[in-house]
């Protein structure tokens, strides 16, 4: 059943408890009254069942009275209209219960909660703000709201705003919070580093393995960071650590431990940590990084063996890919065709999903730390 015809029935259902508990200030009005109404949800009922959901919205919304005992119908309705798009009408439902003066407290909460909802969907971003921020003023304890405005700034990218967002749903131990402030603190710590802020970038990636000791970004880039400031020891360090930790994530290790390695001249060193990785880890990436480095360093004989032992029992694109550049030679006729095969297998790599999302199967050819499908945090694994 779609949402929007689930959200109807549970519609129906309140209408039908109002009605129950619906009773007109005159006696002589009510078999009159009472009947016109059960006609007319008999007729909503009707077009719910014939699966025609407008008519019945519209009957549903005509025998409506605002009043106490439907203000909860009128939210189901609200959300209905945001539910299938339409969004102008669930405004307008919504704005028309706050416009009551005789609404309790939560009922008025909820109608705020429900609009700043209706302007987030019609990407009314700052009203959509300033509601949940309404809500806040009213209960600071209102998780539900921080946890919206959290959304809407990683919507916005205000990185900052989000940050102090998310500290609250930490500080308040809700499900999922350390993911995400360390996620937003590593995105406040790019920034700082764009904006040439380096104390503020590291005092975010400090504070961001604080919170998450195994945050892989915030380590690469606090790798980044002292490597930037010729501290290659602390980079060292540090990269062992996340090496021994996190290894699943070894395809995203290659080019800080080359830039660690080769700044120190460490050829020897960089070749055994490849060859090592790549036997605890096989992948193509390290795979590709090795022989590029047999090349680079004249080994032309160990790149020949090892790629040799590759292609026979984990063929892939990039590894075929290396192989043809290799091996190429322009004094064979063919030359032209290697050399369209190997922009074919590029253009088919390039569109091979290498890390995919744990929570909902979306697939990337870059890590993509915030999943832009179902918008988990540090979800992706290299496939």
């Amino acid at each position: 059943m779609d949402l929007w015809l689930l959200l109807l029935v549970v519609v129906s259902i309140f209408i039908g408890w109002g009605l129950g508990r619906w009773r007109p200030l005159k006696k002589s009005d009510t078999t009159n009254q009472a009947e016109n109404f059960a006609d007319s949800y008999a007729q909503g009922l009707n077009y719910l069942l014939l699966d025609d959901p407008d008519n019945a919205i519209k009957v549903f919304t005509n025998i409506i009275e605002v009043n106490p005992n439907t203000i909860e119908v009128h939210l189901s309705l609200g959300n209905l209209f945001r539910s299938k798009g339409e969004v102008d009408r669930a405004i307008k439902v919504h704005q028309s219960l706050l416009a009551r003066a005789d609404l309790n407290r939560k009922q008025r909460n909820t109608a705020i909660e429900e609009l700043a909802n209706d302007y987030l969907k019609a990407g009314l971003l700052g009203r959509a703000e300033k509601l949940f921020k309404e809500l806040i003023d009213l209960n600071s304890h209102n998780l539900i709201a921080h946890g919206h405005l959290l959304d809407l700034y990683i919507t916005e990218k205000s990185w900052d705003e989000a940050v102090d967002s998310a500290q609250i749903l930490f500080d308040n131990k809700h499900a999922g919070s350390s993911v995400a402030l360390s996620q937003c603190l590593c995105e406040a710590a790019e920034k700082a580093i764009h904006k040439g802020n380096q104390k503020k970038a590291q005092k975010n990636l400090i504070k961001a393995l604080e919170v998450d000791n195994s945050c892989v970004r915030a380590t690469l880039l606090l790798i980044q960071w002292h490597f930037n400031r010729q501290e290659s020891l602390a980079a060292n360090k540090i990269f062992q650590c996340l090496i021994t930790k996190r290894p699943e994530f070894m395809a995203l290790y290659i080019e800080p431990a080359k830039k660690l390695f080769l700044k120190g001249n460490e050829s020897t060193q960089y070749q055994a940590f490849l060859k090592q990785q790549y036997i605890s880890w096989p992948s193509t990436s390290l795979a590709v990084a090795l022989l590029e480095h047999y090349v680079k360093t004249n080994q032309s004989g160990k790149a020949i063996e090892f790629l040799t032992e590759v292609l026979a029992k984990t063929p892939s694109f990039g590894t075929y890919d290396f192989a043809l550049q290799f091996l190429r030679d322009d004094t064979i006729p063919l030359t032209d065709m290697w050399e369209g095969l190997s922009k074919f297998l590029k253009a088919m790599q390039e569109k091979k999903a290498e890390f995919v999302c744990t929570q909902c199967g979306y697939g990337s050819h870059a890590i993509q730390w915030h999943c832009p499908s179902c918008r988990s945090w540090s979800s992706m694994k290299s496939i």
